[in-house]
């Protein structure tokens, strides 16, 4: 049975609208489900799915343009196909009949051959009129201009517009449309990252040095990552700069005693431990053993034994952690915002109401970590998103209310403090090429 890669695509766009899944989750089962698809065909369904999801507002506007039934009415399946053969048609150099003939085909399969025409012709005259759909006035309408041109939702649109002006926005807002990067970071304890990128370059890859960080290399051509030999045998770990550049931030030293709260995955442990050289002790918690088991997994390949897993609610004190680590890392659960790029779906998922919810939770995990941090020891604070409520918000709060004060950053050519304090910045991807990420360090007073 010949495995049809646009059907994939449909599924996995279904699954996620319709079933609230997580795209990268529902992605890799789909991949893994076809393991017998061509590398091709592997990447033309990412592609699609991913590219899809990044500028689906845009993609639904489109649609609702030159369709008689809107978005919001169409059965799920309708949708899927739709909003696929849009994508090719707009931003692939797929031939627009194919995407359309395709797409009325898998209307057949699923035993919706009435609609079929009213596919058919949706997507006749999305060929040959999509670039005379007619957008919000930029000037007068600039949210809303934004919003349907690079598909984020009208509210993260405005909070930021409050926050950074439009032109800042619309500039984010770009960068997030394009696909992320692939960073990876050299596990020091088995090479180093001019051996390292040979080793790639010998692969087929394209490799490039890092933005800010002299162990972070971006990759591309990669194939499937998980099967190259280099990764296998532990000479590297896929994590983005950005959370890399906090654990620089935290500046672990041999010997020492860290706490990371929330570690899962834990590429943030790993690098940790290979900057101690594996000398020294790392606690790595979470609150989901599978989560636990994938950092188990990952300090395995990578030769790593200092770190110990434990299930733990960050929300919970244990008084016999009191005043017990040299540095805790609080990467705290968050909205998400600066991971527009990678986990598209975050467009689908989000409203305003979440952060809110979030903040209560984030204060109480960062008032029951900052009592695990020795006296003079370090603690330090990351999100990856693009919040003030929470980030600037937080730190704010955290020097009113607990013990700490600001830890001056020695910050590489690039990057700057943000909002007047010494202790925090915050990385954008358009600015610095990674994901948005907010990164603060604070001591705890010697009293």
């Amino acid at each position: 049975m010949n495995i049809n890669p646009r059907e994939i695509v449909s599924q996995v766009l279904m699954d996620i609208e319709k079933d609230g899944k997580f795209s990268n989750i529902a992605l890799k089962k789909a991949l893994k489900a076809n393991g017998a698809m061509p590398s091709k065909d592997r990447a033309f369904v990412t592609e699609v799915v991913n590219g899809t999801l990044r500028n689906i507002i845009y993609i639904d506007y489109c649609v609702n343009s030159f369709s008689s039934v809107k978005t919001e009415n169409m059965k799920p399946w309708v949708l899927a196909v739709l909003r696929s053969a849009v994508y090719q048609i707009i931003f692939m150099s797929v031939p627009k009949s194919a995407a359309t003939d395709e797409a009325v085909k898998l209307i057949k399969r699923k035993n919706l051959g009435g609609l079929s025409g009213f596919v058919n012709a949706v997507l006749r005259k999305i060929s040959t009129n999509w670039d005379k759909v007619e957008l919000p006035d930029e000037d007068k309408n600039t949210a809303e201009y934004i919003s349907i041109k690079y598909s984020h939702p009208l509210w993260i649109v405005k909070m930021w517009i409050n926050a950074y002006g439009s032109d800042f926005t619309k500039k984010l807002c770009m960068a997030d449309t394009l696909p992320e990067p692939v960073n990876i970071c050299t596990n020091t304890l088995k090479c180093k990252s001019d051996e390292l990128e040979g080793i790639l370059k010998k692969d087929g890859m394209n490799v490039q040095r890092g933005h800010f960080l002299k162990n972070t290399l971006i990759i591309s051509k990669t194939g499937d990552i998980s099967k190259n030999k280099a990764f296998v045998d532990g000479y590297f770990n896929v994590q983005d700069e950005s959370s890399s550049f906090a654990v620089d931030i935290l500046a672990p030293k041999s010997g020492e005693n860290i706490l990371d709260v929330c570690a899962a995955p834990g590429g943030k442990s790993v690098l940790a431990a290979e900057i101690m050289e594996n000398n020294g002790k790392i606690v790595a918690r979470d609150i989901f053993n599978h989560r636990l088991a994938l950092i188990d997994d990952t300090a395995e390949r990578l030769g790593i034994d200092i770190i110990k897993t434990e299930n733990k609610d960050a929300m919970v004190f244990d008084k016999n952690d009191e005043f017990k680590f040299d540095r805790v890392l609080v990467d705290v659960p968050c909205s998400g915002l600066g991971l527009m790029r990678k986990k598209a779906d975050i467009r689908l998922k989000k409203n305003g109401n979440d952060i809110d919810t979030l903040l209560p939770l984030q204060k109480k995990i960062l008032e029951t970590s900052s009592r695990y941090v020795k006296k003079g020891g370090i603690m330090v604070f990351s999100t990856c998103t693009i919040c003030k409520k929470e980030n600037i918000g937080n730190l704010k709060w955290i020097l009113e209310n607990l013990p700490f004060e600001e830890c001056e950053l020695s910050l590489p050519k690039g990057i700057e403090t943000v909002d007047g304090y010494k202790c925090a910045v915050q990385l954008f991807p358009n600015i610095h090429g990674t994901d948005g990420f907010f990164i603060a360090k604070l001591r705890r007073k010697e009293i």
